[in-house]
This record gives structure tokens, C-alpha cells and sequence, in this order.
């Protein structure tokens, strides 16, 4: 089995120590990062399964910092955490469920397309049936897939296939990445990695 391995990022030596720890005792390895600035030169060299960022460090942050990582962390399980007391915190989940999702996640280093800006219309759906498909957009493209805003609940994991209207092709592809509804710090959708040699745009 390949080793899991999540990347910490965190300001405080103390901090990164001690969420090394707790993964190492749940089976993952860590790369202990002191700023988000580092993350991108990171996951060019190193295949990671998921990604966790401390809330003080997040919030300290240059902007030039945030939007330079924002389309790597799409890419990847990621959850912003804080230690009280040496208990480890994650809004909505706890680690073990953290490391869950990264184990339904196929560990990668970046990669080395540019992603850009593009609006696209899409149906997105569950299966091939497009029965229940969703009618939206994507808010950027690479030659590796699209992120696509999406309201609904996804898995990192899970199937989804992709039509475009005007175009014969049918996409599928893998969630690696879901942003939920209701979090008003980045829009919600799921970062989707199309089938290799699937890409229609």
C-alpha cells in the first residue's frame, strides 16, 4: 500500500509537532510546512493526499499567498484546523474523518498545466443517465479538468460525468476536491480530474 502522506501547515513548531503526531498515529505521514507560501514548490516535488491548513495561519496569509495556492488546495482533501489544549479541531469533522477522505484520494504531485479562467456551461451528473443532472458552469479549466460551481453534496472520490451542450462529447471524471454550499469564503463545487484523453474543451 502506498504511504498516505498530508501536508501541515501551520506557523508554530509546536503546532505542526503535534498534528504529526496525530497522524502518524493514524497511519499518514506529514510534510511540516511554516507558511502557506511554501505549498506550491511543495506539491510540484512531493505527492500529497490532502492538505491541512491552521485557521492563524491562514488568516495571516499575504493575499499574494491565497490566490497563488487557492487552485492547488481545490486540487486536493483540505480542512483548516486549530489546536485548544492540545485537541485538535476541524469545522464539521474530525481528523479521523479528515484522513478518511484522504485515503479515497489517489496521492499526486501537481500539475504542471496552467489553469484558466473559463466559464463554461455543463451538465454535471452522478451517472451516465444524465437523468438528475445538474445545469451549471465552470469557473476555470485545465488540460487535467475543470472545477465546477455545484451546490450539491459530493465525496472526494466519486464519479461524475460531464456533457457540454453543442458538443457530442461526454466527459467523466473523479471528484478530487468539494467545496460545500454555505461556506462563504470560496464557492462551492468540486474539483473534477477528467479520464485521461477525455478532455472536450
Amino acid at each position: 500500500m502506498e504511504t498516505m502522506t498530508c501536508v501541515v501547515i501551520a506557523s508554530s513548531e509546536d503546532i505542526r509537532q503535534i498534528l504529526a503526531a496525530s497522524l502518524h498515529a493514524l497511519g499518514v505521514d506529514s510534510i511540516l510546512l511554516e507558511s502557506l507560501g511554501e505549498l506550491p514548490a511543495t506539491l510540484h516535488e512531493s505527492a500529497a493526499c490532502g492538505i491541512l491548513l491552521e485557521l492563524t495561519s491562514a488568516i495571516r496569509a499575504t493575499p499574494q499567498e491565497k490566490v497563488a495556492t487557492q487552485e492547488w488546495i481545490e486540487l486536493f482533501p483540505f480542512a483548516k484546523f486549530k489546536v485548544i489544549d492540545h485537541e485538535i479541531r476541524i469545522a464539521g469533522k474530525s481528523l479521523e474523518v479528515f484522513v478518511d477522505e484522504c485515503h479515497e484520494f489517489n496521492p499526486r504531485v501537481i500539475r504542471k498545466s496552467p489553469r484558466r479562467v473559463g466559464f463554461l456551461g455543463v451538465y454535471l451528473s452522478p451517472d451516465g443517465d444524465f437523468d438528475t443532472a445538474e445545469k451549471t458552469i465552470t469557473t476555470n479549466i485545465s488540460d487535467q479538468g475543470y472545477f465546477i460551481y455545484s451546490s450539491r453534496e459530493w465525496t472526494v472520490g466519486d464519479r461524475v460525468w460531464l456533457r457540454f451542450p453543442g458538443n457530442e462529447c461526454d466527459v467523466c471524471g473523479t471528484v478530487r476536491s468539494w467545496q460545500q454550499w454555505g461556506n462563504n469564503k470560496t464557492i462551492p463545487g468540486i474539483g473534477v480530474e477528467v479520464d485521461p484523453g477525455k478532455n472536450c474543451h
